[in-house]
């Protein structure tokens, strides 16, 4: 009986409060005010304003960045968007060398990830940031842990910058700003570029840029080195085989790839750490060889194509590091 009526009561609601029920709002109330000093009212108001919204959850599940890159690649490798790319750098000029002195990243690869991102403040989302998060923490199982720390940390942002929870717009999965930054990211690396104690990561080019800069800095960004190679003669060998399977898991030296046969790309350093992976390309399947340059831009965002994009849109910036061959 108990079984017939559980399937009842799950019928007749509808898949979005299924959904839901896996982490109620008084939970995630209850977990924020263990994780912060915020005031109880503040947090309890603005999670029960939060609406609920299962669109968001079929978003996560069919991301842009799960196609063939062959697919993704076109969307922002393209002549279009270096024209805005190289426009944004140069009005913005100043600010780039500021921030290359400061924190060792070069322009191309901040401009790339803006670019790539929203268009340099064209589009940085429209779905409510308060709404994305409530509902992913609550109904997106497989990643609502993560979700639950990014809502807490946005209600704690919103109080330190001075802002409305519910005013905050930005992509599905509750990035925001012509940055895109999730709200942990903006807590431990947004920066008040331009001294007015503020972080406006939506309209002042000092705190964009100086923000993208400084975490690139603090993921080790090297700009005297290379960052991926598309690999033309891939050796058969029991090294080259597991390194494919190891993929990002597992740096090695280059120099032991040499050893087996594998030729060093001009601009790549024998002691440098390196790995290789896959992308699938209009010709099928290809090897890739990446450094740690290229982990520092997986940590922005963990998709293989968003990182190879951003290297190949910033060497068609200028940026002759980031060439990755043919």
């Amino acid at each position: 009986m108990k079984k017939i009526l559980f399937l009842f009561v799950c019928l007749s609601l509808t898949p979005a409060q299924v959904v839901a029920e896996k982490f109620t709002r008084d939970d995630l109330i209850t977990y924020i005010l263990q994780e912060t000093d915020l005031p109880k009212a503040y947090v309890s108001q603005y999670v029960h304003a939060a609406k609920f919204d299962a669109d968001l959850i079929r978003k996560m599940n069919t991301p842009y960045e799960a196609r063939p890159y062959a697919e993704y690649r076109p969307l922002f490798v393209n002549e279009r968007l270096k024209r805005k790319s190289l426009a944004f750098m140069k009005k913005h000029a100043d600010i780039f060398e500021q921030a290359q002195a400061k924190y060792g990243v070069a322009p191309e690869i901040i401009t790339a990830i803006l670019g790539i991102e929203t268009r340099f403040g064209e589009n940085w989302g429209k779905d409510r940031v308060l709404d994305a998060l409530v509902t992913l923490a609550t109904g997106y199982e497989r990643r609502a842990k993560f979700f639950r720390k990014e809502l807490r940390a946005f209600l704690q942002l919103c109080q330190e910058e001075g802002l409305n929870p519910l005013d905050i717009v930005g992509s599905y999965a509750g990035a925001f700003g012509v940055t895109q930054l999730m709200p942990t990211s903006f807590l431990a690396y947004a920066v008040d570029g331009n001294n007015d104690g503020k972080r406006d990561v939506w309209h002042t080019p000092e705190d964009i840029i100086f923000s993208v800069a400084y975490y690139f800095s603090r993921y080790h960004w090297d700009d005297d080195k290379m960052v991926a190679h598309w690999v033309n003669h891939v050796p058969d060998h029991q090294l080259i085989t597991q390194a494919l399977k190891d993929e990002t898991r597992k740096y090695r030296k280059l120099s032991e790839f040499e050893k087996v046969g594998f030729k060093k790309p001009d601009g790549w350093f024998s002691d440098e750490e390196v790995a290789l992976i896959e992308r699938e390309t209009m010709t099928g399947n290809q090897v890739i060889l990446v450094n740690r340059n290229f982990h520092a831009i997986t940590r922005w965002n963990r998709s293989w194509n968003y990182a190879l994009a951003v290297t190949e849109l910033a060497y068609m910036l200028g940026n002759k590091k980031c060439y990755v061959g043919n």
